[in-house]
């Protein structure tokens, strides 16, 4: 080292985390004997240890590095492979190799037949460590890219998970948490659900392609699956009726309610009518009719894998800002949140509240008309320090299922 120009006495100064990064480094030196050998093998304990995740990476990407440049002809002389075996539990070092290169341990219970103490025979359970290789599981090329792709140091925590809510976006995301511990499990009696509630790992996908996720924590391989339960939350996006034209020649949408014009001029009689007629958007053109997140489609692919007893699918009856709009306590609050945003719009949500379908459906159909209607997002964030502070504020059913179903699945404990 002194030669290298790093004095040791600066050891001394240094944290866990490059001292052992210095001891794995001497190891590494070691392997230039591996080219003498058939096949080394490097086995590496947990190299997350007191290192940040930047230095995590760097590390992993070393070691493999060597492992792909050990490869070579074996026609003249010993191979001089080096395999390197980490152990880990950091998402940061899953997430970085690709899930090929991924092997999972989960435990597999089995029955056995034994005898006691007087001969007699009984059936037991046995907990065995059980190795899952993430590369056996069938997902096609294209899935496995976009599952590498998306599986970020924020979702590789799915593979250390043992409950998993699938979320379609950052809304869903945001509100979940803070809707079951305010709302599903706020009473005094319900603590131990509050704080079982945050062993729950919830993974915004960040599209609607649930598929291949499922396929990823589902599929069996060697007995055993990443999870025994999944539970995912996903919007039921029922079609919107095609408008029609009224003999008058207004524009009339499927459930009989004459729509005004597109782009109303301003009167300069009303300010806040004029302010809302500035704010309207062009409508979209929206087919949604090839999006795959529907219930029945998830379960038929449960299904088609063999795992249609393990996937619980929580589907809104319409989407979720909307479907929050369901139960009538929550009016006032989705209202501030809507007018943060919308600051003279209050004739619109009133328009959204008087819709002959449903005020949930009136949500609806503004949020399909306008992508642009409301930041998802910030309207999210809004919702929860409302609901954090106090506000009154009830789940909407199919939430407060997947809440509850969630941690009725026992299955991922004393794992």
């Amino acid at each position: 080292m002194a030669e290298a120009g790093i004095p040791p006495a600066d050891l001394t100064e240094s944290g866990l985390g490059y001292a052992n990064l210095l001891f794995i480094a001497t190891v590494i030196l070691e392997l230039r004997k591996a080219q003498h050998m058939e096949l080394t093998l490097f086995l590496v304990e947990e190299p997350e240890a007191h290192l940040h995740p930047q230095l995590q990476a760097v590390l992993l990407d070393y070691l493999q590095e060597q492992a792909e440049a050990s490869l070579k002809d074996d026609t003249q002389g010993p191979a001089g492979r080096i395999q390197v075996i980490a152990s880990t539990h950091s998402p940061n070092l899953a997430s970085s190799v690709g899930i090929e290169n991924v092997v999972a341990l989960r435990t597999r219970v089995d029955q056995e037949t034994v005898q006691d103490g007087q001969g007699q025979d009984k059936d037991v359970l046995r907990r065995k460590s059980q190795a899952l290789p993430l590369a056996k599981i069938e997902l096609s090329e294209a899935e496995r890219r976009k599952i590498n792709q998306y599986l970020d140091a924020t979702r590789a925590g799915l593979l250390f998970a043992r409950r998993v809510i699938l979320v379609e976006g950052i809304a869903e995301a945001v509100l979940l948490p803070v809707i079951a511990r305010h709302c599903v499990f706020g009473g005094e009696a319900q603590a131990k659900q509050r704080r079982d509630f945050h062993g729950v790992t919830i993974i915004n996908v960040g599209s609607v392609d649930f598929a291949p996720y499922i396929t990823l924590l589902l599929s069996e391989v060697n007995g055993c699956r990443l999870l025994d339960k999944l539970t995912v939350i996903t919007d039921g996006d029922p079609d919107i009726p095609k408008e029609k034209k009224t003999e008058e020649g207004e524009s009339e949408d499927g459930q009989g309610e004459v729509q005004e014009p597109a782009a109303a001029a301003p009167t300069g009689n009303d300010p806040e009518a004029d302010a809302e007629t500035d704010e309207d958007e062009p409508d979209d053109d929206d087919d949604d009719s090839a999006v795959n997140n529907r219930k029945d489609r998830l379960t038929a692919h449960a299904e088609l894998i063999g795992a249609k007893g393990h996937l619980h699918v929580a589907e809104a009856p319409h989407t979720l800002e909307a479907d929050l709009l369901t139960p009538e306590a929550n009016e006032p609050v989705l209202k501030a949140a809507f007018l943060k945003q919308k600051t003279r719009s209050k004739k619109k949500w009133q328009e959204i509240l008087d819709n002959e379908r449903g005020r949930a459906w009136g949500f609806y159909l503004k949020l399909r008309k306008h992508k642009k209607f409301i930041g998802k997002g910030e309207f999210a964030h809004d919702v929860a320090l409302a609901i954090e502070n106090g506000e009154t504020f009830e789940a909407p059913q199919y939430l407060a299922d997947a809440i509850c179903g969630v941690l009725a699945d026992t299955s991922g404990e004393a794992r």
